[in-house]
């Protein structure tokens, strides 16, 4: 679907720049609503997290703008959720007072690297498969010149590799993956590229569901915050996760 880099950035749209920029217009009142702002900022408010923020179609539209864009050839056509949307604001990443110094030296040094849909469960976080999403689509609602999104190149193939080997025939859901995801991200660190995804307004781009990625911190001067909206459509068969794709 993607390729053996694990992502693809496209070229700029415009069909791509009307949906963001109605997009944008949506977020508007909803980053400045207190309550919303109370319930999402992390980091020292340096961090909008915007989970099922945006208030667009099945299809993807907003305000009626349709959700098209040339990665449409490569993806399966699912219902869409409604989209994350993350905004993040200069000085990021800002350590809260309720983080220990590990998780926020993670988040600094290795921009808080994951893969989508392993997820902590219980009070010994341990980590199973929970959301078993086709791919991530990323869509800036302006420039991304500070705090990009990094992907580390090929991850996809060694995280993929060691689930499907930690799972078996098991029930997908039912693995503690969590000491293979650990030793998979530490050979992944060790052997791929990370690469920051800059992309200017009306582009986009497209993850594999397996690669490693995460957010940079913030390096540059103040400015207005950097916003990307982020699609995760699950797949309905959770054992087609993972096959190749």
């Amino acid at each position: 679907m993607i390729g053996d880099d694990g992502f693809v950035i496209f070229d700029a749209d415009p069909r791509v720049a009307e949906w963001a920029d109605a997009a944008r217009a949506a977020m508007r009142p909803i980053l400045v609503d207190p309550d919303i702002r109370k319930r999402n900022l992390r980091h020292g408010k340096t961090w909008f997290v915007g989970v099922d923020i945006l208030p667009n179609e099945p299809d993807g539209s907003v305000s009626a703008v349709p959700l098209i864009g040339p990665w449409q050839p490569l993806v399966p056509d699912l219902p869409q959720h409604r989209a994350q949307v993350s905004a993040v604001y200069p000085g990021y990443p800002k350590q809260d007072a309720d983080e220990s110094d590990a998780t926020h030296r993670y988040r600094v040094t290795r921009c808080a690297a994951h893969v989508d849909g392993l997820l902590p469960i219980g009070a010994a976080r341990r980590r199973f498969a929970r959301e078993y999403h086709a791919y991530v689509l990323g869509v800036p609602l302006g420039p991304v010149t500070d705090a990009p999104t990094v992907v580390w190149r090929g991850s996809h193939q060694i995280m993929q590799a060691a689930l499907a080997d930690a799972i078996g025939d098991a029930p997908i859901g039912t693995v503690d993956i969590t000491d293979m995801y650990h030793a998979a991200r530490r050979e992944v660190f060790e052997r791929c590229q990370c690469v920051p995804l800059f992309v200017r307004f009306g582009q986009s781009y497209l993850i594999h569901r397996f690669a490693l990625h995460g957010t940079a911190p913030w390096t540059g001067s103040d400015g207005p915050e950097r916003m990307i909206a982020f699609f995760r459509p699950e797949l309905a068969n959770a054992a087609d996760w993972l096959e190749s794709a």
